[in-house]
């Protein structure tokens, strides 16, 4: 019996002391094969620090958890630093779609810095998000430890759109305008800042949507959200303008148009009301022939300017006018 009581002492690995050193050094009583996790939790008990805040090193080396005090050739009586850091790691469970994911955190980032960093793993927008924890909501501007966030912890995201919309507007072709809007924003409002930021009057642009059907002119008492205008949607902005068609003869026609509206869309019109034979004139425009299917804007026709109408070749008149 004493035989085998003597040989089960011989087993057990020997108890001897290890240094810590902190502000103040802790004396600890370890064995060899202890883990570094073990180690952390003497210290938690003693000192009262998270084990997720603690990082020890021995002779420069980061100890793992998982590996033990034997691994590193760690004595009696060697000398362990602890370094206390802020890390923490949480769960995030988002509902609305189904996911929880784990985050590695410190405790002096915000709530915001949270929001950033569930946008970026799950595409959820910073502003549609609502974090919850212990049944209260966190505000962006306060640090984790100010909201009593501590490792291993789980937070609530709740999803709620925002009203808020970036939108683009294409000014005829020539321009992006960006527009931070509202989805209660009429179509008439819209106008309205686009008036304040381009100097274009209100009252002469019209707001359309391209769509597989064609483009579709936007009414202005429609909301964006009646028209289910998107966040990064485009709109397509033309103007009404009001300018002259002078004819070969003198006369001149009041003409109002849409500057998206085409050469051929004039001659329409002005061989409707001078009872003008098609194909026989053209436009002309500041120095350059308007051919068929151009827009007024790319010829940049301005308000109250003035479009000539000239004839494509006397051979032409001439047969015309003896058929009259």
């Amino acid at each position: 019996m004493k035989r085998g009581a003597m040989d089960l002492r011989q087993e057990q690995p020997p108890r001897y002391k290890i240094q810590v050193k902190m502000v103040k050094t802790v004396a600890l009583d370890v064995k060899s094969t202890d883990t570094v996790d073990q180690i952390k939790s003497k210290i938690s008990a003693i000192e009262g620090i998270d084990k997720s805040q603690q990082a020890l090193f021995f002779g420069g080396n980061h100890l793992e958890n998982n590996n033990r005090l034997a691994d590193y050739n760690i004595m009696t009586n060697s000398s362990v630093d602890l370094y206390v850091t802020d890390g923490i790691q949480i769960s995030v469970s988002i509902p609305s779609v189904g996911k929880v994911i784990k985050l590695n955190l410190k405790k002096s980032q915000s709530v915001a810095d949270v929001k950033s960093e569930i946008e970026q793993k799950v595409g959820i927008p910073l502003d549609e998000q609502i974090l919850m924890y212990g049944c209260r909501q966190l505000e962006d501007n306060k640090q984790l430890s100010q909201c009593g966030l501590r490792n291993g912890r789980t937070l609530h995201v709740l999803v709620c759109p925002t009203d808020k919309l970036r939108i683009s507007v294409n000014v005829d072709g020539e321009r992006i305008v960006n527009l931070d809007v509202k989805s209660w924003y009429t179509i008439a409002d819209v106008k309205l800042m686009i008036e304040t930021f381009e100097g274009l009057p209100a009252r002469s642009l019209i707001l359309m949507r391209t769509q597989p059907g064609g483009a579709e002119t936007l009414p202005d008492t429609d909301t964006l959200q009646n028209q289910h205008i998107r966040n990064n949607d485009t709109l397509m902005l033309h103007q009404n303008i009001q300018f002259f068609v002078k004819t070969y003869e003198g006369k001149s026609l009041t003409m109002s148009m849409r500057t998206c509206d085409t050469t051929d869309k004039v001659m329409e019109k002005v061989e409707a009301k001078l009872m003008m034979k098609a194909g026989v004139y053209y436009l002309h425009y500041r120095g350059h022939v308007m051919s068929p299917g151009d827009a007024l804007q790319k010829h940049k026709v301005a308000n109250n300017s003035t479009v000539d109408i000239r004839l494509r070749n006397s051979c032409v008149v001439s047969k015309y006018a003896k058929a009259k």
